[in-house]
């Protein structure tokens, strides 16, 4: 499984080597063994911590140098960043390379960085791997973030089938699974599994917080494995996750306003102390987790 003759690709550069680009980094290392990693970052710390760690073979704040060479590059920047990035390293790109990415949204990603790598020339395959960490940071990375997760990846922007065959290859030799979908049903999807969800837990977070700051103390003391479970996700990046929901708002807006029905309606059965709607409601929704996962 690990020759280096069977590797999709010979040299991987990842742009933006944070929890997802730094696990990509260990898991190369780990399930493919031979094949060269390049990381670029604007910041010097992740490079520090990956040239510590012997996480690649080139570290550097240098775009073109990263890429220049490299067979497939991974944009693991956030998606707002992604065609700003292409401008400048696009020229640095060879022949055969492909570009592909890890953003949460793809509608946005197709239409922008995906149109203006194919208009010059070059080959794009959006990928989402369905992993991650409410952590940020290199230093939260793991070789085995991708394993036994889902990749899914869209072709909005036409790569032929065998270049999308190997960037199947690829996340797979990493443990993943590969799904594909269009654009447009990715972003619908994830607007209801994971964008609404991080939207919702960041309202229990702030419903939490008390008008009375005194009684926070309170809260930090009793506030158990329920609450924490229930809001660990809304501990993410706030800035990625602006462009998260700003770049999918369309998607995510239904599945808000289906929410607010709902609430509205067991709020009317709490006013009525109504159990047995009660009952029905919870019920509803234990049936509805338990179709999903």
């Amino acid at each position: 499984m690990n020759s280096g003759s069977s590797n999709p690709f010979s040299s991987v550069a990842i742009l933006g080597p944070g929890l997802i680009g730094g696990s990509l980094a260990m898991a190369i290392r780990k399930y493919m063994p031979g094949v060269q990693i390049r990381l670029w970052a604007r910041r010097k710390s992740p490079l520090n911590f990956a040239r510590e760690h012997k996480l690649a073979d080139i570290c550097s704040q240098g775009l073109l140098g990263t890429v220049k060479g490299a067979d497939l590059i991974v944009l693991c920047t956030p998606t707002g960043t992604f065609l700003d990035l292409a401008k400048k390293f696009e020229r640095g790109l060879g022949g055969n390379a492909v570009v592909t990415d890890v953003g949460s949204t793809k509608e946005d990603v197709h239409a922008g960085v995906g149109s203006f790598l194919k208009e010059s020339g070059h080959i794009f395959v959006g990928s989402h791997p369905m992993a991650g960490s409410e952590k940020q940071g290199i230093e939260h990375a793991q070789a085995n973030l991708f394993e036994n997760a889902v990749v899914v990846l869209t072709n909005e922007n036409q790569a032929d089938d065998a270049i999308f065959g190997r960037v199947a290859r690829f996340w797979r030799r990493l443990g993943a699974s590969v799904f594909q979908t269009n654009a447009t049903h990715h972003d619908s999807v994830v607007a209801a599994i994971s964008h609404a969800p991080h939207i919702f837990a960041a309202l229990a977070a702030r419903a939490a917080m008390p008008d009375d700051g005194l009684l926070i103390d309170h809260l930090r003391v009793m506030a158990s494995t329920g609450f924490r479970d229930t809001t660990r996700v809304c501990s993410g990046s706030p800035a990625l996750w602006r462009d998260i929901l700003t770049q999918n708002s369309e998607a995510i807006c239904p599945y808000l306003e289906r929410s607010i029905a709902d609430q509205q309606r067991v709020l009317r059965l709490l006013r009525e102390k109504n159990s047995q709607g009660l009952q029905q409601w919870l019920t509803e929704a234990k049936k509805a987790r338990e179709s999903i996962c």
